[in-house]
């Protein structure tokens, strides 16, 4: 028996549906538990809208716990380390891709080949470093390890940068550009979209961070969000109301960063792997 496109339709969009629904019910479940008393959440009627939506929850967490220095925290932390990441990746990225130098390659495939270890390898000897450097539980240990680039960002904007035509940049040396000067009137509008590529990686790298946070902070006024909910959910595991109306506050950027760049992040997708 013969199925007809039609059907055959329908079932894919039945199993698509299924598959969001098992991905979308957690998350549909913590804006509902937000938003509720502890009470309401507790009762059979758990998984219903609110009887009476109340941001007392979130009032909570920011004035009797430390929920407003964790935010603050992750942004700061996010920022610089986004802004380190891309502009020292596409330095990196610019000299492995377009500057002759003894021995480029086998940097570059040295450089390269720390895509292979795991960041749980390294966590030790960073910490002993950093320790060692009187830079543990400070600010200084959030984004160090990560601001000056990252091996996966600089493979895929040389890889990108790799695509420019060399004579535009010959050209530009001819005209008296300096490295530098190349680097910001040529490459930069031409390779606009690898940079919001590693933006987008960035962004997101620094927001959910949690591993290293964890290792390098202990004190409240340095953690960031991520480290902030795990402790929190620890202490105050029964109070599911505070726990999901804090990570609803985690997730809301990067629900806002998808709504706004959503177009751009289906084609940094595209981009990144094209870059494998």
């Amino acid at each position: 028996m013969t199925i007809t496109a039609g059907l055959r339709k329908a079932l894919y969009v039945v199993v698509l549906l299924l598959i969001a629904a098992v991905f979308l019910t957690p998350y549909i479940f913590s804006i509902f538990a937000a938003f509720k008393p502890l009470s309401e959440i507790q009762a059979d009627r758990a998984w219903q809208l609110p009887s009476h939506f109340t941001w007392d929850n979130f009032v909570t967490i920011f004035t009797q716990y430390h929920f407003a220095t964790y935010l603050a925290n992750t942004v700061a932390v996010t920022v610089i380390l986004t802004i380190g990441q891309v502009g020292f990746s596409l330095l990196g990225a610019y000299a492995f891709a377009r500057i002759k130098f003894p021995g480029r390659e086998a940097i570059f495939w040295g450089f390269l080949a720390m895509l292979m270890v795991p960041n749980v390898v390294t966590m030790i000897p960073l910490y002993i470093m950093m320790s060692g450097a009187g830079l543990v539980n400070t600010y200084w240990a959030l984004f160090l390890p990560y601001v000056f680039g990252t091996p996966y960002t600089v493979f895929l904007m040389r890889q990108y940068l790799q695509t420019i035509p060399g004579e535009v940049v010959e050209a530009g040396r001819l005209d008296g550009l300096s490295e530098l000067g190349i680097l910001r009137r040529i490459i930069v509008p031409l390779a606009k979209p690898v940079i919001l590529t590693a933006t987008i990686i960035a962004v997101i790298f620094g927001w959910n961070n949690f591993l290293w946070p964890l290792i390098a902070t202990d004190s409240n006024d340095l953690q960031v969000l991520s480290v902030g909910i795990a402790n929190f959910n620890s202490n105050y595991a029964q109070q599911w109301n505070l726990v999901l109306a804090g990570s609803l506050v985690a997730l809301i950027p990067m629900v806002i960063l998808f709504a706004i760049f959503q177009k751009h992040i289906v084609n940094s997708v595209n981009l990144s792997g094209a870059s494998r």
